[in-house]
This record gives structure tokens, C-alpha cells and sequence, in this order.
């Protein structure tokens, strides 16, 4: 019979000087998931402490079989200017010696079970505790908080809560025409916040340019949202879009930068005739056509990459746009047979041999400078041609190094190649861009070599005709009101 007994092994609960604890394990036995040492600091402050350490007496030391988190937090709320007491509450258990104080370690640091999320719905509901303002002092691991917070609003309501339409993009947008353009900027940002709704599935890496911003996902992390969004009941942050898309193993991008699409909204209603086709030499990702298509421009991209013309494709298929199109093929070759004559040469080229995007020969950027000026120049000059009289086109560059650190001086380059096509720089717009990955590797950059960090492009409009049919060819844009908005906040 004495083996079907459970019996207590608590000797007594009584205070210590906690600061006097030693313990078995090391320090990286366990470590924080999900911020589990910021939640407990915050439940330390908001329930103070209430959950005694349990300690194991051996020759006058008291080792901690469970509590180290809350003995390392203590530490750092006292640090922080609390005052702790110096005696604290611990529970004394017996051991028989270390090692079975050890495997006392091993089970309190486990967990058994997890709570249910339909357990935990019926707890909340049956004492009225306030969730959402307990959660984050909460660290359930595979807790799913976004699909559990929608069962609690369908409870509290009955009903899912109602979708939430983004804005049309189609909707007139105007941004100061001024010869530096801030990416960075509340407007921009939230501008481009809509256009990346659509979920455009391609990137376009570039030296010195941000990160891709959050924002910047894939359709599938979209629809996650828009599911997001019907369980909260609310905008949910992108720190919490990316996070729930993680745990549900879904791929996020993290890279590089996708090609802004404001900065293209902006250049296609500034430069382009209304309804006027585009042509885009270097067309790479999808954005530029997307854009052009939502916003009922023609466009016609080349890119030398079969793959990616076909991810292109693909992308404008889904989001049902006409008039858009990309041909698989070299520039240099392609334009030879080409019979478009476009309104608008928009395009943002390879930065040289910055980065590799395939093995074939005929790409740009495996070539030496000396061989991709030339080429480079041939397909600025044929692309010029295609170009109707009385027309801009715009490029997006920015300068590269060569081996030895020195710049290439690509954007004079590019000047000079439109020059020898037959068009004049018109207009010069400095792009600045979000700090992104740059704040990181700037320290190393520049006392490596004293290299500033470069957070811009140049983005060169160019002019082909008379400038004095400009105000005759394309509509006047109503800046007055954002401009005197813009000077009466000076």
C-alpha cells in the first residue's frame, strides 16, 4: 500500500536572502523566446512577486531547483531603481542529493502540457479577465494569440467582424515636385503601404538601398492579414503579420528592396502622357509594370531572365491587368525588332557588375564597365529610338565602386549615353532612401576605408523634342492646394 502514496516533499516555506541563491544549472540551460524577459520584468512590476523560488538546503547552501528568470529579473528591476526586499518567500524541498536535485531542475524548467486555446477561451470568459491586456505578459510556446483573439471577439460580438476595402489606387496623388524626394516621409511611406497591399512577388537588389521594408510581402502574407484583420477586428502592426506568418511557416522576404512603386506612380503621372504607353529596356521585377497597369499605362518590359519574365507574368495575371507585357531577351537584340513607339522610357538598369543575376554572357552585370558601357549605351540609344517626339524618359541609378573603392562615375555615364541618343537631362531628383540595413554596415565601411554610407539614387529625367510643346502634351496637375498646405507648415 505505502507505494500507491504520494507523499509531500515540501519542508516548510520560509524567507531567504534570495540574493544568497546558487544554482545547479548553467547559464544557457534555458533561454528567453519571445521576449520572456521583458514579459516577466513587466509581470514582476504589475503582480509584484508572488511566486515563491523553490530551494534545496545542502550543506548550508541553498541551490534554486526553480526560479533563476525570476532571480536574474529581480536583479535588473533593482538595477532599475525598485526596491527589492532582502527576504523573499522560497519553498524548501527535499533532495536527496544533486542529482536528484538536478532532475528537479530538468522537470520544473519543463512543461507537461500546453493550454488550449478553447481552455483558455472558457477561463477568460468564466472569471472576465481582460486578454488583451494580459497577453503580453504571457509566453505560451505555439500559442496561436491572433486566432484566439478572433474567437474572443466572435464571442463578445456573434458575429466576424466586418472586411476592410484598402483605397483605390486609382485615386489622384500628388507629391511636392521638388528636386529631392524623401522616401522616408509619413506620406510616402503610407502611400507605398497601399501599393504593396497588392503583394508584389519580386525584388530587385541594389547596393545601399533599404531592406525590404515589412510592408513589402508576398500576395499569401496579404491574405494572412486580411484574415488577421477579420479575427482582431483592428489594423494589426506588421511586427505581428510577420511574427504569425513565421509561426505558421510561411516564407517571408527579409532581403533586398523591391523597386519603389510610389517613386513609379510619381514619374508615370509627372512624365508620361495620359494613357501613354512605356517602354522599360531593363524591366526586372514586376513593380514597374503593375504599377503601369493599375494605373492605365501600356507597358512593355525586356528582361533577359526567362524566370523572372514568367514570375512577371504570373503576378499580372493574378491581379487581372491588361495592356501589360514582358518579352523574354536581350535588350540589344530585342529593340531591333520591336515595333512600339512609346510615350514614356522609364527603367532602372543594371548598376554594372554590382551584382550578378545570371550566368549568360549577354547580361550586364557580367561584364567588365569597359564592355557594359558599350552595350549599355547601344540599348539607351535603340530605346531612345522607339521614342516618340516631345517625350521624357527616366532612369533610376545610382553610382557603384569598382574592385579598388573608387566610383565608376555611372550616373555621368548615363547622362552622357541619353546625350549621344539624342535627349538632354531636364531634370535631376535625388531619391533618399529608408536607413534600412545601412546603419549596420556603415561602421564597418567606413572605418575600413572612410566610405559614407550612401542613401540615395538619382533619378534622371531626360528630354527628347521641343520643351516648348511640354505644357501642350501633358495635363496640368493641380499642386496649389498640397503646395500651400506644404509653405503654411514651413
Amino acid at each position: 500500500m505505502t507505494d500507491k502514496v504520494i507523499a509531500s516533499r515540501i519542508i516548510k516555506t520560509e524567507p531567504i536572502n534570495w540574493r544568497n541563491l546558487q544554482f545547479i544549472q548553467q547559464d544557457n540551460f534555458k533561454e528567453w523566446i519571445a521576449n520572456g524577459d521583458k514579459k516577466l520584468i513587466e509581470s514582476l512590476l504589475k503582480y509584484q512577486f508572488a511566486d515563491p523560488f523553490k530551494v534545496w538546503e545542502h550543506e548550508g547552501i541553498l541551490y534554486c531547483l526553480d526560479g533563476k528568470h525570476r532571480f536574474m529579473d529581480l536583479s535588473a528591476v533593482a538595477q532599475m531603481g525598485y526596491q527589492i526586499p532582502e527576504l523573499l518567500p522560497a519553498t524548501f524541498i527535499d533532495c536527496e542529493n544533486m542529482k536528484e536535485a538536478a532532475e528537479l531542475v530538468l522537470v520544473y524548467s519543463s512543461a507537461y502540457a500546453k493550454i488550449t486555446q478553447q481552455g483558455l477561451l472558457e477561463f477568460v470568459q468564466t472569471f472576465d479577465l481582460d486578454f488583451p491586456d494580459m497577453q503580453n505578459l504571457l509566453n505560451i510556446p505555439e500559442f496561436d494569440s491572433i486566432a484566439f483573439e478572433g474567437m474572443l471577439n466572435e464571442f463578445q460580438t456573434g458575429e466576424p467582424s466586418e472586411k476592410i476595402v484598402p483605397a483605390s489606387l486609382k485615386d489622384s496623388f500628388i507629391f511636392p515636385p521638388f528636386s529631392v524626394l524623401d522616401t522616408r516621409s509619413g506620406v510616402w511611406q503610407d502611400r507605398k503601404r497601399k501599393w504593396l497591399a497588392l503583394g508584389f512577388n519580386s525584388q530587385e537588389t541594389r547596393e545601399d538601398v533599404e531592406l525590404i521594408a515589412k510592408s513589402g510581402q508576398s500576395t499569401a502574407i496579404y491574405e494572412l492579414r486580411n484574415k488577421m484583420r477579420e479575427s482582431l477586428k483592428r489594423e494589426p502592426t506588421w511586427d505581428e503579420i510577420i511574427d504569425y506568418a513565421k509561426q505558421k511557416g510561411m516564407h517571408v522576404y527579409e532581403g533586398a528592396s523591391i523597386f519603389d512603386p510610389v517613386l513609379c506612380e510619381l514619374l508615370y503621372k509627372w512624365f508620361c502622357t495620359n494613357g501613354g504607353s512605356v517602354l522599360d529596356p531593363f524591366a526586372g521585377g514586376s513593380v514597374r509594370g503593375v504599377v503601369a497597369g493599375v494605373l492605365g499605362y501600356p507597358y512593355e518590359g525586356i528582361d533577359l531572365r526567362e524566370d523572372q519574365v514568367e514570375a512577371n507574368r504570373k503576378q499580372a495575371s493574378i491581379l487581372s491587368l491588361e495592356n501589360v507585357n514582358w518579352i523574354t531577351g536581350d535588350s540589344n537584340e530585342v529593340l531591333d525588332r520591336l515595333s512600339m513607339a512609346a510615350d514614356f522610357l522609364m527603367s532602372c538598369p543594371p548598376y554594372a557588375d554590382l551584382e550578378k543575376y545570371s550566368d549568360d554572357p549577354k547580361d550586364l552585370s557580367n561584364m567588365d564597365y569597359k564592355d557594359f558601357k558599350e552595350v549599355y549605351f547601344s540599348i539607351i540609344k535603340k530605346s531612345v529610338a522607339h521614342l516618340k517626339e516631345d517625350r521624357f524618359a527616366a532612369f533610376v541609378v545610382g553610382d557603384v565602386r569598382d574592385k579598388k573603392g573608387f566610383y565608376y562615375n555611372f550616373v555621368s555615364d548615363t547622362i552622357q549615353a541619353f546625350k549621344e541618343a539624342g535627349m538632354e537631362l531636364y531634370n535631376e531628383i535625388i531619391l533618399v532612401n529608408v536607413v534600412g540595413s545601412l546603419a549596420i554596415r556603415v561602421r564597418r565601411q567606413f572605418n575600413g576605408g572612410r566610405k559614407v554610407g550612401k542613401m540615395h539614387q538619382n533619378v534622371l529625367v531626360f528630354y527628347k523634342g521641343d520643351p516648348k510643346k511640354i505644357k501642350g502634351n501633358y495635363p496640368e496637375l493641380n499642386l496649389g492646394e498640397d503646395l500651400e498646405a506644404l509653405a503654411s507648415s514651413e
